[in-house]
């Protein structure tokens, strides 16, 4: 989704984040056309989820996740798609959407802590 977005700004640094999540909250129209799609990619892939594991809580992480409009957006699409389809409205139960709760980080927890329990040993 960057990519797409920054291609469309015309940006060098297809990767930039912080450009592109400038661009969808300043209302750019294709932008946040771009966004709305990769969100309800993302909430189609969480319902397709659910409806095998049926999970009570799905966690987001990763740099993006610092955004809270992106874990809104999702949680708005997937409330949509089963609005939209009252059988899967009726069949599934909706998992808690949220970010993780270290975001970017948790890969340097996670080490910390391999880190950690290695030195006990």
């Amino acid at each position: 989704m960057m990519q797409r977005v920054n291609q469309e700004l015309g940006n060098e640094d297809l990767a930039d984040g912080l450009a592109a999540f400038a661009a969808i909250k300043s209302g750019n129209e294709e932008a946040g056309k771009i966004f709305r799609q990769y969100c309800l990619d993302v909430a189609v892939m969480i319902l397709n989820l659910q409806t095998v594991i049926n999970g009570e809580k799905v966690v987001i992480g990763g740099g993006i996740s610092a955004q809270e409009i992106l874990i809104e957006e999702i949680r708005r699409q997937f409330g949509e798609i089963l609005q939209d389809n009252p059988i899967l409205g009726q069949q599934v139960i909706p998992p808690e959407i949220v970010a993780a709760k270290f975001r970017n980080d948790t890969n340097l927890y996670g080490a910390l802590f391999a880190l950690l329990q290695g030195m006990q040993k």
